[in-house]
């Protein structure tokens, strides 16, 4: 009898586990379980500003700062707005293809200050130059200012790989998130890091999953979309957390020693990367952080509609990690937040409802 429920225990095991297993012959990198039974759950109250973000699209908050990006600004990408007194302090970096202008850049990912000024990194990915741009200067003297120009077309990059996502580090010292930009024949690279020293033009690669992808264009597609995340820098520079979209999962990405650890969800066994079980959900949707915590929205269901006249998910539930991976808080809020942006300075975490254009935040203070 005993031998006879051993043998069951394990059979249970096996199959419970072997999602996960599946996906750790994939991953570059140790997988740690978590769960939110026995966490805590806080229900913060949200404050909304006599701001509404009325087609101005996505943005990052810096103290007063409210900094817009949207591609259907008519001549420029990005729109800076003020907190306190509710009014526009100008358009910047111009729409062209002429000196300093732009044919498509993305919005901000990050947000740091040196010498007293805040500033960001702008990448345009056609012409493969890195800009960093001074939002400081360019307010006071109502016009785009850039402290430096560089251009990458130099670096080699494995497999057609474009950059997605780029973060400053130090002087000429950048990390690339890069995605392969066509499918060649069998082969195909997942999302992975490279940091750039533009002195000495050293590469040095962060590979999340291990080997390269076999298989047709469509597989390809699947598993793009389900390594899919939103990725933050850790304001110190130290380290990068990924909040995925379709496991419930984050990545956190050790700059120095290039180790990333796997932090996953328990609750949920059929969720999967590389396993064929799928549970079809949307779980992080978007990430911020500072240098003690990671904030995470979560969803844990099925996606939702997704065109024109549908309404985004009424998303009210924020996973608030260390950056060791463990799970601290679920804050509950009392309105949607889709999308969020950090403030490091006021310590408020913003989100625009998309369905009202109204502007809120929840005082991290409180917390």
């Amino acid at each position: 009898m005993f031998k006879i429920i051993c043998f069951f225990v394990l059979i249970f095991a096996f199959f419970a586990c072997s999602h996960r297993n599946k996906d750790i012959d994939y991953l570059n990198g140790n997988m740690v379980s978590f769960s939110k039974d026995s966490i805590r759950t806080q229900k913060m109250k949200s404050y909304a500003i006599g701001v509404a973000n009325c087609g101005y699209g996505m943005f990052s908050v810096y103290d007063s700062l409210l900094i817009f990006w949207n591609p259907n600004f008519p001549d420029h990408f990005f729109c800076i707005y003020s907190v306190d007194t509710e009014k526009e302090l100008g358009f910047f970096c111009n729409k062209g293809r002429g000196h300093n202008e732009f044919f498509s850049i993305g919005p901000i990912n990050q947000l740091f200050q040196t010498e007293d000024d805040l500033k960001t990194v702008v990448c345009d990915y056609n012409a493969k130059k890195i800009y960093n741009w001074n939002i400081s200067q360019s307010i006071l003297k109502h016009n785009t200012v850039f402290d430096t120009i560089v251009s990458y077309k130099h670096l080699k990059n494995r497999m057609n790989s474009t950059v997605d996502n780029l973060f400053y580090l130090s002087e000429n010292v950048y990390l690339a998130k890069m995605n392969s930009l066509y499918f060649e024949e069998s082969e195909k690279l997942l999302p992975y890091y490279q940091k750039w020293g533009m002195a000495d033009n050293k590469i040095g690669d962060f590979s999340l999953y291990k080997g390269v992808v076999v298989g047709n264009e469509k597989e390809y597609e699947q598993l793009r979309g389900r390594t899919y995340s939103v990725d933050v820098i850790k304001p110190d520079g130290t380290k990068v957390v990924q909040a995925m979209r379709e496991v419930p999962q984050i990545n956190i990405i050790d700059i120095k020693t290039g180790q990333t650890t796997f932090y996953r969800l328990s609750d949920i066994s059929e969720a999967s990367i590389f396993g064929k079980g799928s549970s079809n959900n949307v779980y992080y949707n978007s990430v911020q952080a500072d240098d003690k915590y990671i904030y995470a929205t979560y969803w844990g269901k099925k996606q939702w509609e997704v065109g024109q006249g549908s309404k985004s998910p009424c998303i009210r539930l924020i996973h608030v990690f260390d950056w060791d991976g463990n799970l601290l808080y679920e804050l509950e809020t009392d309105r949607p937040f889709f999308r969020i942006a950090l403030d490091p300075i006021r310590n408020r975490l913003y989100t625009a409802d998309l369905n009202t254009d109204e502007m809120y935040y929840l005082d991290l203070n409180e917390f």
